[in-house]
């Protein structure tokens, strides 16, 4: 099967809540494209979100931001998916899976069926299992279906050590692995600021009993 060559300044957002219209407002900042689309179940959700983003373009690159459609996917070098259903208190992210699995099943479908030859990245929870469905729905080869999984999780841990030792969080190297979830674990053994390990930082700055 022949695949539409992608526009590699191209992104699609599906999903216009508060996590996918700050990614696109990063995505905006990051000079990486040229084009987004945000496409989103409540069109004029979409429409008002990529009407208050664009308005900042005077102070990024030369972009065109938009409410979209799902033939917009077709030539999108990369589709992130946001869509899903709020956690509630007292819930965990699997307790989600019922809710989102099904409304991955309306997503899904509609992006194989335009022939996408691009990358789609999960960014909703559970973000482990619904990158599988991703994987499974799609047909796409597993190497273009990527969950965000504990990137986020790191980058709080690192902005939260270096917030400790009085660093640049961004010398700052640690990781948490497994599910992005409860069971999540920090690979402390790895942890270093500039490749000085962790521990060694912490006695130097008597941060040990």
């Amino acid at each position: 099967m022949n695949k539409k060559k992608s526009n590699s300044k191209k992104a699609v957002m599906i999903g216009c809540g508060f996590v996918g219209s700050a990614s696109v407002f990063a995505l905006m900042q990051s000079g990486l494209f040229t084009e987004i689309a945000l496409i989103d179940a409540d069109k004029n959700k979409a429409e008002g979100e990529a009407m208050d983003i664009s308005h900042g373009i005077p102070f990024a690159s030369p972009m065109k931001i938009y409410a979209g459609d799902y033939d917009d996917v077709a030539d999108a070098a990369i589709v992130i998916i946001s869509a899903g259903a709020g956690q509630k208190p007292g819930e965990t992210r699997l307790d989600l899976v019922n809710k989102n699995v099904a409304i991955f099943k309306s997503i899904i479908p509609e992006i194989a069926k335009r022939d996408f030859g691009g990358i789609l990245l999960v960014v909703a929870n559970p973000v482990d299992i619904l990158t599988q469905v991703a994987i499974k729905l799609s047909g796409l080869p597993e190497e273009r279906v990527i969950g965000s999984g504990t990137v986020l999780d790191s980058a709080r841990l690192r902005s939260r050590l270096g917030q400790h030792l009085s660093v640049d969080s961004r010398s700052v190297h640690a990781f948490i692995v497994g599910e992005h979830g409860d069971s999540e674990v920090v690979a402390w053994s790895s942890a270093n600021v500039s490749g000085v390990p962790l521990s060694d930082m912490c006695e130097m700055r008597g941060h040990y009993n």
